[in-house]
């Protein structure tokens, strides 16, 4: 990884990749907050075809994701300036409304597995499970609170939770790795641009093969492992790989889900997403992703907190760590019953993606993380183009009707 070091703490980004049981060592990854000119995000690039793996049983995969292990994370140098301001709640926001694409539930019924649950420490059982919000070292009267928390296995294999899942891949260098990933079409996915590429090494930098486990949880995969067929990345990761400068988003394009002729999305459904005008000013998002830190990466973890931008990322308090890069950050997650009509606010849109995470701190004790936008700053990502170039290639698979172009 590129370090720099400060004078208090590192940051890194968090790579929710996992150096697999080969004993491959990770690849030091591009790490860098220096500003970037817009022409680094010029043009998208044009994405990757991957191989198909051959041959493989859902119990030989069972057992490849059973000894990945999570990927140490990219690391930032330190603390973006703009994150040590004060803070005025109050601020009238001057960003142009979001623009979203809407997602589907799915299939009503689902694919419940019995999972076995790990371990709850005394305090939460005390609380009833719900965990008191936290903060890092020196964060107690900022907006860096937050909440942490182990997703009810219950709810492992509803919507939305269940478009969440383990992104498992091979890297340029042979290296196996995984990642948090979310669906957002049918066969259309995204993550961290990290997972997929490796950051500002171009053409060279692109993953070999991939696999996506939705609903992971302890080595059950309800909705089965289907494999990647392309992936792409913003121009300004792929050119240059800076860290908090808001390129860091993936996008993928799923297989038939593995021992069906259907798209994965048809039985989990996916996600409404932002495309334009993503970061905002302050906007309250949940956090989903599988860090090692908590319960070894295996089993999902739901983060609350308000994020706040930075001019290129959002800024937010967490205790995730390595293993929650690519997790979704979601506006308004999970469902209000018919019952609450004229009670649902005034933006009352709901799982909404609207970034993936990206870097966090190499000093634990700070406790705080940055996501990029899947817009990016400015719109710099040019996401409504990745997007459609991947319902393009989604339909050259699938047929027409599995995703809509974005106009």
């Amino acid at each position: 990884m590129y370090a720099r070091t400060f004078y208090l703490a590192a940051v890194s980004a968090i790579v929710l990749c996992a150096a697999a049981s080969l004993g491959h060592a990770a690849d030091t990854s591009p790490g860098s907050n220096t500003s970037v000119s817009s022409n680094e995000a010029a043009t998208i690039p044009a994405g990757q075809s991957l191989t198909a793996a051959g041959g493989l049983s859902q119990q030989e995969v069972a057992k490849l994701l059973a000894n990945t292990e999570p990927y140490p994370t990219p690391q930032l140098s330190a603390l973006p300036y703009e994150a040590h301001t004060l803070i005025d709640p109050l601020a009238i926001s001057t960003e142009a409304e979001p623009a979203i694409s809407a997602g589907n539930m799915g299939l009503k019924s689902t694919q419940s597995v019995s999972v076995e649950g790990p371990e709850i420490s005394a305090s939460d059982a005390i609380g009833g499970g719900i965990t008191p919000f936290d903060y890092g070292q020196g964060k107690v009267a900022t907006v860096y609170h937050y909440t942490d928390r182990l997703l009810d296995s219950e709810l492992n294999d509803d919507y939305p939770y269940r478009t969440v899942g383990w992104l498992r891949f091979v890297a340029y260098n042979g290296a196996s790795y995984r990642c948090t990933a979310q669906l957002i079409g049918r066969s259309i996915g995204v993550t961290a641009g990290h997972c997929v590429h490796k950051g500002g090494n171009k053409a060279a930098g692109w993953i070999k093969s991939a696999t996506f486990t939705p609903a992971y949880a302890n080595g059950t995969a309800p909705y089965g492992t289907t494999q990647v067929a392309w992936v792409n990345t913003t121009a300004g990761w792929y050119k240059t790989g800076a860290l908090d400068a808001g390129y860091d988003v993936g996008i993928f394009v799923l297989r038939k889900r593995s021992g069906t002729s259907n798209e994965l999305g048809t039985y989990t459904g996916y996600n409404s997403f932002c495309y334009t005008n993503c970061l905002q000013k302050y906007w309250y998002l949940t956090q989903l992703g599988y860090p090692a830190n908590y319960y070894s990466g295996k089993y999902m973890t739901q983060g609350e907190h308000l994020e706040v931008s930075d001019s290129r990322d959002y800024v937010y308090g967490s205790g995730m760590q390595g293993g929650s890069s690519g997790g979704g950050h979601f506006a308004n997650l999970g469902d209000l019953t018919s019952t609450t009509a004229g009670s649902l606010g005034l933006w009352s849109k709901r799982n909404v993606v609207f970034a993936t995470t990206s870097w966090g701190y190499i000093d634990t004790s700070l406790k705080i993380q940055g996501a990029s936008t899947l817009s990016g700053p400015n719109n710099v990502n040019k996401f409504k183009e990745l997007y459609n170039a991947a319902c393009k290639f989604s339909r050259s698979l699938h047929g027409t009707a599995s995703c809509s172009l974005l106009s």
